[in-house]
């Protein structure tokens, strides 16, 4: 290593550069995933009574935002959803901190995979998902429209009930994000980028170039933001991973197995791993 500095990017100006890294490695290993966002809208004469936001990667559909009026409706938007990632999608998933949400998921048939404690504190978020994508009975005759980008007046009324929802919450709904890259002199070797919310830090990606790996870059970068967790009171943090990717490398930092999802993406699976830093030795 000739002139290797690791930078706190507060600026986030090399979000593009890690993010095109880390998507150029997973398709190395698992080839190209077509990614799909759409926006489901749910009216009962003509008002909007329930609206949801999905990304599909890796062969999966991820439910993104949702607003739902009661259970029927929540059951009318997931029919759209159905309908339209039928045979794209191997199952949708979902993740919520709300218990009557994870309530409502597991009335249409959702499944628990995992769950985090203390997330927030004194309260936990649970994973769910389905592989079901069979329709489901609902009392009304509802009006529904779905589109790839968000339909503006939509949007915002979707925004409004969200607030409403975390205007309600005993805990903080904010998202701070983080990120640290390294470089060499100028060029971009790699990064790290993660976020806190519900008093959990979530690693989203970690990427190093393939001709600075075995030089122990990850570990450092995976110290620094770590020790940076720690420093903001936060302890519990969390992070997905391909097998193709650092699951060992994960686990001898100490991290512990919470979830593992079969074919996401297909032939592969996806790990969510867990530490709890206040365990970690002084």
């Amino acid at each position: 290593m000739s002139d290797i500095k690791f930078i706190n990017d507060k600026d986030f100006k090399y979000s593009a550069d890690i993010k095109k890294g880390l998507q150029s490695y997973n398709q190395s290993q698992a080839g190209y995933r077509e990614k799909d966002y759409q926006h489901f809208y749910v009216f009962d004469d003509k008002e909007l009574v329930g609206a949801c936001h999905t990304k599909m990667a890796s062969d999966w559909c991820h439910i993104k935002r949702i607003y739902y009026q009661d259970l029927d409706v929540l059951k009318a938007l997931m029919n759209d959803i159905n309908n339209y990632y039928r045979h794209k999608v191997e199952g949708i998933r979902v993740q919520t901190v709300l218990p009557k949400r994870v309530e409502d998921y597991k009335a249409m048939g959702f499944i628990e995979k995992g769950r985090l404690e203390d997330m927030p504190s004194g309260g936990e978020n649970v994973f769910l998902l389905t592989t079901d994508f069979d329709q489901h009975e609902i009392n009304n005759d509802y009006d529904s429209k779905f589109s790839n980008v968000p339909i503006k007046s939509y949007d915002k009324i979707l925004k409004i009930e969200n607030k409403k929802i975390r205007e309600k919450l005993n805990f903080s709904a904010e998202v701070v994000d983080i990120q640290y890259v390294v470089l060499d002199d100028d060029k971009f070797v790699g990064g790290i980028y993660g976020n806190f919310k519900y008093d959990y830090l979530f690693i989203n990606i970690l990427f190093v170039d393939k001709e600075y790996r075995g030089q122990s870059i990850a570990s450092k970068l995976m110290d620094i933001i770590e020790s940076e967790a720690v420093k903001k009171g936060v302890t519990n943090i969390y992070l997905t991973t391909f097998e193709f990717q650092a699951l060992d490398f994960y686990k001898k930092r100490g991290y512990k197995l919470v979830m593992d999802i079969y074919d996401y993406p297909i032939g592969f699976k996806e790990f969510t791993v867990y530490k709890d830093m206040s365990l970690e030795d002084d």
